[in-house]
């Protein structure tokens, strides 16, 4: 329950923001989202309830429209919460850009201007920090062979063992320049410069030259080794332990939560959460929770294993069983790879499809036999692999770099080995009655014809189960916020996709954004001749509008599909083709930096981009005064995993289309169209290429929820034109 003394300190806190920030106001729909936040976590569990059976009290699901302040109306009543009910809380964002922001801008700003103290600190993976064992041999090597004659150079390789060159014909001017990178990055870190984070070097490295800088679990030796005192990753973890609050994202998150409580965050029963960008967190759920592998490249990465076994075994004088034992369990694994190869092969299933599923979970008995094999000698050389990892640490207060070097050996490999274990127990695993299953499918993998190979895949069709699991049932208080979790209106596809349907007494609030979008803002449906589903004369008529489209200075436009869009922009006159960068041609901050650089020198510019820049893309002012959909964003339904979805709905009764594929379009129609009004000052027009909107009868299921401009349906066949939503 709330307290007077909660409210006081809340309201303490807002003001606080009013009087320090220039020309920040406290709107009605932030109150109304401080006051929901503050509520929620009142309600706060008191103990895990890991078997379920709550009502969900302790959750609170908040769309907030663009401009609401939802950073501000979160945070501040978490942190008041928190600090009064003696919790940690966590932060976590879906992309990096606003975990920056978080850490960068609004954490620091609230330290300075709220009564309350607090501490902070970001919580990233282990590969976003080098090793020190592994920069400082990295930065030796580099040292001593830039003092080598050519001749020498080639009897001394350690550096092209720490430093991934880019291609093995890679010249010595460019190896020079690795080594010096390498050799400035060792003598920064030592200076202490650099603190060893990626994300704060001033100049970024290439990411086949950190992947010899740093390691991940398998490498690490944690506290015994000899560099541990000085290691950025446990620096950085320990100042996330001691936190008040801790700035994560979703990735990570899912991370902590599969692992033992407290290793990496905090335990889920001592901390309240707030997901901002929630809408995307069933998806990372199920991405997270897939795996796969290639049955030739285990092949070869399995002899690759035992040959690091062998060199283990005799570098460190380990005992010979562990390698006997080693070798026999590759030779079963090494088997039963070739047979699935061999069987996949002979079906010749994939001449046609490039994904083969297995329709309701069902397997072939020659799956099942030699999967089982499989699995159970992948898993025993797991448990060599622990075993030999374990000696290894115990020699690595004395063997100093060595046990370093073979950690981050076996740890490739044992990467690679978990994920084999992880991948057949997904496929053989039986679906638990109730819950939504598991998608089990083959893909054929690009290749030469004598190279070709197949991916085992298997994958979590929905993120419910996990979610309840792993969070709701665990966490002390959750608040999921994000600007589209509404559906055609409603939350009901959020809370199918998050499993928060089962529980009673979840929290929802809707704020709606301060902007007036109905009197800056156009959505253009135009009378167009063709059909998405005529891809070509459809293509053929968007290239044919687009001159006429590209009026202002910024545009933005908005593709479904990477082949339309190539296609598209084939065709386009030189002179428009000049202006506009096309998603896949440089990285997307290249692109976005260039576009607001034309656009900063009164020049025009467009920009082509799949449904990632939907998100996490702001352009405001002259940056976008139009935003152009060249159709409606429907999701690619003959994937394995969509089909597997669509199947379980159908089993249920149930209308995929309906249930499924209309609501989770209207989800990214309403992201593209959000990427038009940004600020109070923006103004524009929204044009999707589509007649579907408003010719079919699904169409005003995705029109409701949308933001509300001012509707513009141009006549087609003598109709008239459309100027509201009926």
């Amino acid at each position: 329950m709330l307290t007077d003394t909660d409210k006081d300190l809340v309201r303490q806190c807002m003001n606080a923001l009013r009087d320090g920030i220039a020309g920040f106001r406290t709107r009605r729909p932030q109150l109304e989202m401080v006051a929901a936040v503050a509520n929620t976590l009142a309600c706060c569990r008191k103990e895990p309830n890991e078997g379920g059976g709550g009502r969900g009290e302790h959750i609170a699901v908040i769309e907030a429209g663009t401009g609401t302040g939802k950073s501000f109306g979160a945070l501040v009543p978490a942190l008041v919460m928190a600090r009064t009910l003696g919790k940690r809380l966590v932060v976590s964002s879906s992309t990096v850009a606003l975990q920056h922001q978080y850490a960068e801008k609004d954490a620091p700003m609230l330290q300075s201007l709220l009564p309350l103290d607090f501490s902070f600190a970001v919580a990233k993976g282990r590969r976003r920090y080098a090793c020190t064992a592994r920069l400082m041999a990295a930065g030796t090597a580099a040292g001593q062979q830039d003092l080598l004659s050519d001749e020498s150079r080639d009897e001394h390789s350690g550096l092209q063992g720490q430093v991934h060159s880019a291609s093995p014909a890679a010249t010595e001017a460019t190896l020079r320049r690795q080594r010096r990178i390498v050799v400035g990055l060792a003598e920064s870190f030592e200076a202490g410069r650099w603190n060893g984070d990626r994300d704060e070097l001033a100049v970024p490295v290439a990411d086949d030259l950190w992947a010899g800088l740093t390691t991940d679990r398998q490498g690490c030796s944690g506290n015994r080794c000899p560099d541990f005192a000085r290691c950025p990753f446990h620096a950085a973890r320990q100042r996330a332990k001691e936190a008040d609050l801790v700035i994560a994202n979703h990735d990570l998150v899912l991370s902590a939560l599969d692992m033992e409580a407290g290793s990496v965050l905090p335990p889920a029963s001592e901390t309240f959460y707030v997901f901002d960008e929630a809408h995307s967190l069933s998806a990372k759920v199920v991405e997270h929770f897939a795996a796969r592998h290639a049955l030739r490249g285990a092949r070869d990465w399995v002899q690759g294993a035992t040959d690091a076994v062998r060199d283990t075994v005799l570098a460190l004088r380990l005992d010979d069983g562990l390698l006997r034992d080693a070798r026999d369990q590759a030779r079963c694994i090494d088997e039963a790879l070739g047979e699935l190869y061999r069987l996949i092969h002979a079906t010749r299933a994939f001449e046609m499809k490039r994904a083969r599923r297995f329709r309701s979970g069902e397997l072939p008995e020659w799956v099942l036999r030699h999967g089982g094999v499989l699995h159970s000698s992948a898993s025993e050389l797991q448990k060599t692999f622990a075993v030999l990892r374990e000696a290894v640490l115990q020699r690595a207060p004395i063997e100093g770099s060595l046990a370093t070097q073979v950690l981050s050996a076996l740890g490739f490999f044992a990467a690679k080995l978990d994920n084999l274990v992880e991948t057949w127990r997904l496929v053989l695993a039986e679906d638990v009655e109730g819950e939504a299953p598991v998608a089990r499918w083959i893909e054929l993998h690009d290749g030469t014809a004598s190279s070709s190979d197949y991916l085992v895949c298997a994958s979590p069709i929905s993120g419910s189960d996990k979610l309840r699991h792993l969070l709701w049932n665990r966490a002390s208080g959750v608040i999921l916020m994000s600007a589209t979790l509404t559906s055609c209106g409603t939350f009901d596809l959020f809370l199918q996709q998050s499993g928060l349907s089962v529980y009673a007494a979840v929290q929802f609030l809707r704020v709606e954004s301060p902007f007036d979008y109905r009197s800056n803002a156009r959505l253009v449906i135009p009378a167009m001749r063709t059909d998405p589903g005529d891809a070509r004369r459809h293509t053929d008529e968007v290239v044919e509008r687009m001159p006429g489209l590209v009026q202002t200075l910024g545009t933005l436009v908005l593709f479904a599909s990477g082949k339309q869009m190539r296609e598209v922009y084939a065709l386009l006159p030189e002179d428009l083709r000049r202006c506009t960068l096309m998603q896949g041609t440089m990285p997307k901050m290249e692109m976005l930096s260039r576009h607001r650089a034309a656009i900063d020198s009164g020049e025009r510019s467009v920009l082509f981009g799949l449904q990632s820049f939907s998100e996490g893309v702001d352009l405001p002012r002259e940056y976008c005064t139009h935003v152009v959909c060249a159709k409606l964003p429907f999701s690619v339904p003959d994937s394995p995993l969509e089909e597997a979805r669509r199947e379980w709905i159908e089993s249920q009764g149930r209308s995929p289309f309906i249930d499924i594929t209309v609501p989770e379009t209207a989800v990214r129609l309403k992201q593209q169209l959000g990427r038009l009004i940004r600020t109070d000052e923006d103004h524009g027009t929204a044009t999707i290429l589509d007649r579907r909107l408003v010719s079919r009868r699904w169409g005003r299921l995705l029109m409701r929820g949308l933001p509300d401009f001012e509707l513009v349906v141009e006549p087609a066949r003598g109709c008239a034109a459309s100027g509201s939503r009926g």
